[in-house]
């Protein structure tokens, strides 16, 4: 059946470049979400690792300014994450990690920079499928798995808050007895208390420029800008140290905050004794245990959400994992499926070919690309690094004639299944998008000769993430577009077009094809720095 001559959309844009429209495995958000996880150096690396590699990096400055700065990127992120999560109300329902951190930068308790600086980094990568409030999560998850401590299970599924929290984050004047009810109100208790503080202290420093209440001001010189006073004496290492420097009474002594000249600022010191120092010295005891009770802690903060957001299962590397797998038609107009197959290995990099087979019978070889990828994950028993091998593919679409999956198989790996559809297409090589002239051009191919497909039935839902006041949190917006059917190189597919006016993005813009409200396509426009 033949498609009306218009169809009417919701269309949003971003600003061009790359241009890739993929079936995402098995979610666009997870897709993403794990990319950020696991491809952290090398080849197709998503970038979000370099923030805080090495771990004594500063991402917002470069050079001496930063190195004479002695900022730490993986603290503020832990530190980002905490604020974020301290105004929950569990009870209630409200709070927790919801990036509402955004809208609270100006107040008294979140002194620094800490919070703009995250969100200027994490901006990019925010789009339909990737809030800011995962972003947040995630930046915790790496701090601490590429600092030398465990890595923490990641649910993705958090939602961006539209407008600020209330108050409630403990300072380093707030007392003892409003600390811990601020931390029950979270559902901490009082061990819970000071066992997160001591993990979230673990790497970092205090700044006498953004806390003279509790150092003097004759720490900041030439070489040390904002008066960094490191909490223990492993500043860029997620460890043991700081409860034991504590406890030992060396080193640090446990930090700015249990030994601030200003006695009503030594907040960490206040906390740490309240149970007699208890909790510090099983803490001090547990050896290995300390990172599994930080892992714990820290992974029932970044899953305190509002009620009624539902997080999904743990993301874990993919072995086997496509990516960019699209339908397109090539200069001679012809239909084309291309794309790549990642595998994760550990230990020796075979350079056997990995065979793609198709429902319909159809099967290709595949040989490695010379360019590998190093994963921060570590694979069963290994003691080394995993690494990432892509295999690229380009198959004419006559080959492929009735396929509806294909199966990727390797030697050692166990075969794994993936679902494709050529129904309905959104064609990359003609949609863009004009920065200048403010617009989106969207082309949709439609098979015109499939008896059980109805073409009629298709809309697309376009999504861009666009600036918001009173935070860096961008906000997804949509736009309607209607689409003509215009003229077709290829017999048997029909092809729409359309454009719509768009406000200047601030990272990748998805569009996405339905069909009877069912997703069939997705395209992004400038997936930026957390894009393939």
């Amino acid at each position: 059946m033949r498609a009306s001559s218009s169809l009417a959309v919701s269309l949003l844009g971003a600003a061009s470049k790359p241009v890739a429209a993929m079936f995402y495995y098995p979610s666009p958000a997870v897709s993403e979400l794990e990319h950020i996880l696991t491809d952290n150096w090398g080849a197709y690396a998503s970038n979000f690792s370099t923030a805080i590699t090495p771990c004594d990096n500063y991402v917002t400055e470069v050079g001496e300014p930063a190195i004479n700065s002695r900022r730490t990127t993986s603290a503020q992120w832990l530190r980002v994450a905490f604020h974020d999560f301290a105004t929950a109300d569990v009870a209630a329902g409200t709070g927790g990690v919801d990036a509402s951190i955004g809208f609270e930068t100006a107040r008294d308790e979140n002194s620094g920079t800490a919070f703009n600086d995250s969100f200027t980094f994490w901006q990019p990568f925010v789009n339909e499928f990737v809030p800011m409030a995962d972003l947040l999560a995630i930046g915790t998850v790496m701090s601490v798995h590429l600092c030398g401590g465990k890595y923490i299970p990641y649910s993705p599924g958090r939602v961006d808050a539209t407008v600020e929290g209330t108050f409630g984050v403990p300072e380093p004047s707030t007392s003892l007895e409003e600390t811990l009810a601020q931390f029950e109100q979270t559902g901490f208790n009082q061990s819970d208390a000071i066992a997160l503080t001591a993990c979230g202290h673990t790497i970092g420093s205090v700044h006498a420029g953004g806390f003279p209440e509790v150092l003097e001001q004759d720490h900041i010189t030439p070489n040390n800008t904002n008066g960094a006073v490191n909490l223990d004496s492993t500043r860029a290492v997620f460890d043991q140290a700081v409860v034991h420097e504590y406890i030992d009474w060396t080193g640090q002594k446990g930090g700015p905050l249990v030994t601030s000249f200003n006695e009503s600022s030594r907040s960490d010191l206040r906390l740490y004794e309240s149970d007699g120092n208890k909790t510090m010295m099983d803490l001090y005891a547990s050896g290995d245990g300390f990172q599994d009770t930080c892992v714990g802690l820290l992974q029932r903060m970044l899953n305190t959400v509002p009620s009624g957001v539902e997080l999904q299962p743990a993301i874990s590397p993919a072995l086997i994992k496509p990516i960019n797998v699209t339908w397109d038609v090539t200069a001679e107009q012809q239909l084309v499926l291309s794309g790549k197959i990642r595998m994760l290995h550990t230990g020796e990099i075979p350079s056997d070919p990995v065979s793609v087979t198709f429902s319909n019978g159809y099967t290709e070889s595949l040989v490695p690309e010379e360019g590998l990828g190093t994963s921060a994950f570590k694979l069963t028993d290994a003691q080394t690094n995993a690494t990432t091998q892509y295999f690229a593919f380009s198959i004419p679409g006559s080959n492929l004639s009735g396929s509806t999956s294909f199966t990727v198989a390797a030697e050692g790996f166990e075969a794994q299944d993936f679902e494709i559809q050529d129904a309905a297409f959104i064609l990359p090589s003609l949609s863009s998008v004009d920065v200048t002239a403010g617009t989106v051009s969207i082309t949709l191919a439609a098979r015109s000769d499939a008896s059980d497909f109805d073409p009629s039935q298709l809309s697309i839902e376009v999504a861009t993430p666009v600036l918001q006041p009173l935070t860096l949190t961008p906000k997804i917006v949509r736009t309607a577009v209607q689409l003509a059917e215009v003229e077709s190189p290829v017999t048997g597919i029909g092809y729409w077009s359309g454009s719509a006016a768009i406000e200047p993005p601030t990272g990748a813009v998805s569009v996405t094809l339905l069909s009877s409200g069912k997703v069939i396509d997705t395209l992004l426009l400038d997936a930026g720095v957390a894009g393939w």
